[in-house]
């Protein structure tokens, strides 16, 4: 089974809207310097019937995903960046045919009440699966199952998945308010953790208290003599790992972990 990296920022994306920083400046004067925001596709490797699914719909959907039919969707919780591309599956562009979605039932309650998603439903354009915390759903090539975690209650929970390949265990967790010890007994359990990796430290933004992450300094001082491996996504365009040319990549490279980067691909 591969795993792709179709995004490696968060929900606003690269360009961010309202901000004139020189990488947000870039983006909009070349479209090669924007930058998706996070999301997986999952696939069995070298098969011409192979299972294709996504995690997280997110607002760039339409660039993450060209010609490729999915077999389901999973979707990690309620926020801008892993559902805003959901409607893209609806009758203004895609008019998918009950396309499987997978989540947890505050995610679900949230579908059903909420149009446009309820209206995907009523159509049959996408039919909601219920998954519940530690089960597993099967998908050719190998298996998803669902690790709960904390992160700020908007409007549902939120949800991380372990993904299990014939060889590999891949733990995808791009939210997360604070690394408690389940979470961190499960990055520990994988092969590859890809985590969220938002924030360079604390005073990176005025507002950091309303929109807690773990920060890169903390995650590293934590995880570094760990087996598992660590890969960064889910940067917010202020941090300043994010550029190629800074200290702070220069230092977590160094330290031996690394950036999610758009197009690569992980074999499990």
């Amino acid at each position: 089974m591969k795993v792709e990296i179709l995004g490696n920022v968060q929900d606003g994306g690269v360009p961010h809207l309202g901000c004139n920083c020189d990488v947000c400046s870039a983006a909009r004067e070349d479209p090669r310097k924007q930058k998706y925001v996070g999301s997986l596709l999952i696939k069995e490797n070298e098969n011409e019937d192979s299972g294709t699914y996504l995690i997280d719909a997110t607002p760039d959907i339409k660039y993450q995903i060209d010609g490729v039919v999915l077999d389901g969707v999973f979707l990690s919780h309620g926020h801008l960046g892993h559902i805003g591309g959901l409607p893209f599956f609806g009758t203004e562009c895609l008019d998918t045919d009950h396309l499987p979605i997978y989540c947890t039932a505050e995610m679900r309650q949230f579908v059903m009440n909420n149009d446009p998603f309820r209206l995907m439903v009523d159509r049959n354009q996408i039919q909601l699966n219920k998954v519940n915390d530690e089960e597993t759903v099967e998908i050719r090539g190998g298996e998803i199952e669902f690790r709960s975690v904390l992160h700020r209650y908007v409007n549902t929970d939120t949800t991380s998945f372990m993904i299990t390949g014939q060889n590999k265990k891949l733990y995808y967790l791009t939210d997360i308010d604070e690394w408690t010890e389940e979470a961190e007994k499960t990055v520990k359990e994988a092969d590859i953790a890809i985590v969220d990796g938002t924030f360079w430290n604390k005073k990176e933004i005025d507002r950091y208290e309303e929109v807690p992450h773990p920060t890169i300094e903390e995650t590293m001082d934590k995880m570094e003599d760990w087996d598992t491996e660590i890969i960064f996504t889910h940067l917010n365009h202020t941090n300043p790992a994010l550029r190629e040319d800074t200290e702070e990549r220069k230092e977590l490279e160094e330290r031996g972990f690394q950036i999610a980067q758009k197009g690569q691909e992980i074999e499990l």
